[in-house]
């Protein structure tokens, strides 16, 4: 795959910027979510982590359910989320910007498509939430 990658060191960690030469390269296999029992190089876990090309990523600044979530609903707005996050990378992977890695060793990254930034558009889907704003997630509150 062709792109153009550039380094910067910011606040201490490594910032990698990869961005796509063209639609083609971008969409050479068509994104899955991950499956039970199978190698995960390339598919999407849930709806704010995937892997690409064999790097586990968790998206900055958004938090989805979860699929082993705490109640039914939860676990039903996770399916939806990885469906939804499945979809967005279907209309075109265009840009990665990493930036660290997260407690449990994901690379921490924000991707954009086609339509632009990921994150956002989870959460403008009421499939994700902003993170880390203290409170507890909403998906099991009645």
């Amino acid at each position: 795959m062709s792109s153009t990658l550039a380094l910067w060191q910011v606040a201490g960690a490594t910032l990698l910027i990869s961005i796509f030469a063209t639609a083609s390269n971008a969409e050479a296999f068509t994104w899955r979510a991950c499956q039970d029992g199978q190698k995960r190089v390339t598919c999407v876990v849930d709806g704010d982590t995937l892997w690409y090309q064999g790097t586990k990523i968790r998206l900055i600044g958004i938090d989805a359910p979860e699929v082993e979530g705490k109640c039914h609903r939860e676990r039903q707005l996770a399916s939806d989320a990885t469906a939804h996050l499945t979809a967005l990378l279907n209309t075109g992977l265009r840009r990665i910007a990493f930036d660290g890695e997260d407690r449990y060793g994901r690379a921490l990254a924000r991707l954009w498509v086609t339509d632009g930034e990921i994150g956002p558009a989870m959460i403008a889907a009421g499939l994700a939430e902003e993170f880390g704003t203290g409170r507890p997630p909403p998906w099991c509150r009645r």
